[in-house]
């Protein structure tokens, strides 16, 4: 009996041939998998790094609030010794 009339060969070569496709989609399905987790990582870290710029924004718009207010306040005391000066000019020509 040639190997290609024997059921038993036809089945093995159709068995090995379904496992080969299945060992195909297996290693696909792990890549995809793999892929899958990084992307899953690369979202945590992303959200991570999205929370502490967050957090730095705020920081940073309190000390901008906090500087602006400084420089207000001098800009006023500036301004009062500058008409505190010109008075006394004026009070010392007048």
């Amino acid at each position: 009996m040639s190997k290609s009339n024997d059921p038993m060969a036809q089945a093995i070569s159709r068995l090995d041939r379904a496992l080969t496709q299945v060992e195909s989609r297996l290693n696909r399905l792990q890549v995809t998998a793999r892929d899958s987790g990084d992307a899953d990582a690369d979202r945590a870290r992303l959200a991570e790094e999205l929370d502490k710029a967050r957090a730095s924004e705020a920081s940073m718009a309190e000390i901008a609030d906090a500087a602006s207010k400084a420089l207000g306040e001098a800009i006023e005391e500036l301004r009062a010794a500058a008409n505190a000066a010109e008075a006394a000019v004026e009070q010392a020509d007048g």
